[in-house]
């Protein structure tokens, strides 16, 4: 077991250092863009991205979890190439057939997608121009990923992230293309990994792929396709809303909140790339529902405490990074939507059983109620309560959507994740970060003792929930670092 977990915790610890490198940068462009761009030309770069993101979802289907599962279950070498190419070239095919679409469609919807659609008729499908690039990297890196050739993703990670942030600085700043520059360097940078990536990969191409390989992929992904809408809808569609019932600068603000919120990603996105791929390969093994309760538990607690700290600190440091007055109001919301996605993150591990047993089904049919539910709940809260009303639906929805996929999961495959504990803990940080928030919008003197008091009430709830128990923190401190070491 010790051995496993040891695997899954230098993975992460990996692919987290290109994530790192990606956040810094992106975080380097944030002082950038709210200097050069007005509240509301931020709220439609936003809203751009947000239509990207449900169209690079229909290009994909599902493929790169697909793709995680059958590169394991390959019979040899060749069959594993077969699906690669599948997963590769499938979706790269499809995002080519929106791009001529939205080269047809670009300018006329450009009027009633922004509130100056003039200054945008080719907006979309240079967005979509990106997808073509992004879904080729995306894919080819799943490949490195899956067989642990971890500096090979991290150079192109990094790379296409760094390039892509470069042009894009040159073209905003120095050529003054506002919006339109952000995309301009996407392309440049993205065209050329893309091109370097399939180069490099070019020997495990092959044109034997096969119609079951196709089936497959699409069998496992494609159910996978309506929980996928529903991420967009419950990661999205709150901005739109926001950009069209409140304001676009409003939905620049809500944006900014994101990006902060996303520092998160460092530490979800990496467990999630080596999660996949471990849940997998250890699945046969007799403790392996033992390391899934451990590594659950454990992973919970690390993120609400990440969570904690960056509370702590959000607001000045947003006062510092945007610049602007008219962005300093991003700060109260970003610890719920950061909450959210550590929820949505634990819904892969509460529901391993689900994507072992292939019932990728169920998790569809949760996060489609949990769309329906987030969207109903935002058509009524935002009109009365604007980005609070998203913010507190983020941790609403996902928050069931958790617990809806562990209860399936439990049907299928028994792991004891203490779910009363679990529960019990969230109770406890939901209200303790309300507290702290409550504290900072009405501005109260002596915050650092609440501060205080929050990480003590935490530290104590980690015990007296029954998450962990003295022996734990015993095992983990003797243990880790001889696991770290023999890495």
């Amino acid at each position: 077991m010790l051995t496993k977990i040891k695997q899954l915790f230098s993975d992460s610890t990996a692919f987290a250092l290109a994530l790192m490198g990606n956040k810094i940068v992106s975080f380097l462009l944030v002082p950038v863009y709210t200097r050069q761009l007005q509240a509301s030309q931020f709220g439609d770069w936003d809203l751009t991205n947000t239509i990207a993101m449900v169209l690079t979802y229909l290009c994909i289907l599902g493929t790169d979890t697909a793709f995680a599962y059958y590169y394991f279950e390959a019979r040899d070498e060749k069959d594993r190439n077969r699906y690669f190419t599948a997963a590769v070239m499938g979706p790269t095919l499809i995002s080519l057939g929106f791009l001529a679409l939205t080269y047809v469609i670009s300018e006329p919807s450009a009027e009633w997608l922004y509130e100056h659609g003039e200054n945008y008729p080719n907006l979309l499908t240079l967005a979509v121009l990106v997808i073509v690039f992004n879904v080729i990297i995306q894919q080819t890196l799943a490949y490195a990923r899956y067989s642990r050739q971890v500096w090979t993703f991290n150079i192109g990670s990094m790379s296409f992230v760094i390039g892509s942030s470069l042009a894009s600085v040159y073209f905003v700043v120095v050529e003054k293309q506002g919006v339109l520059g952000i995309f301009y360097g996407q392309i440049v940078a993205q065209s050329i990994v893309a091109a370097a990536l399939l180069w490099l990969y070019r020997n495990k191409f092959t044109f034997s792929v096969r119609r079951r390989h196709i089936r497959d992929l699409l069998s496992y992904g494609v159910p996978l396709l309506p929980a996928l809408f529903a991420f967009w809808v419950m990661n999205s569609v709150s901005r739109p809303m926001i950009y069209h019932m409140v304001s676009s600068e409003a939905a620049g603000v809500f944006g900014l909140a994101l990006r902060f919120a996303s520092i998160i990603a460092l530490l979800t996105t990496a467990f999630q790339l080596a999660w996949r791929p471990f849940s997998v390969s250890i699945k046969e093994r007799e403790d392996a529902p033992r390391i899934y309760s451990l590594l659950g538990r454990a992973f919970l607690v690390v993120a609400t405490f990440f969570i904690l700290f960056l509370t702590f600190f959000i607001e000045p440091v947003i006062q510092i990074v945007a610049g602007k007055k008219e962005y300093f109001d991003a700060y109260p919301y970003v610890w719920m939507l950061a909450t959210g996605t550590v929820l949505n993150t634990m819904h892969l591990i509460v529901g391993v059983g689900l994507l072992i047993q292939k019932r990728t089904k169920e998790i569809s049919k949760t996060f489609l109620v949990a769309a329906v539910f987030y969207f109903a709940g935002n058509a009524v809260l935002i009109p009365l309560f604007g980005a609070w009303g998203t913010a507190a639906m983020n941790v609403i929805t996902y928050l069931y959507a958790f617990l809806s996929i562990y209860r399936k999961g439990q049907k299928v495959y028994r792991i004891d994740f203490r779910i009363k504990g679990m529960l019990v803990y969230l109770g406890i940080y939901l209200t303790t970060l309300s507290v702290i928030t409550w504290g900072q919008v009405e501005d109260w003197a002596g915050m650092w003792i609440y501060y205080l008091i929050a990480l003590l009430v935490m530290v104590a709830a980690i015990f007296l929930t029954g998450l962990f128990t003295k022996e734990s923190v015993s095992f983990i401190r003797h243990r880790l670092p001889n696991i770290v070491g023999k890495r």
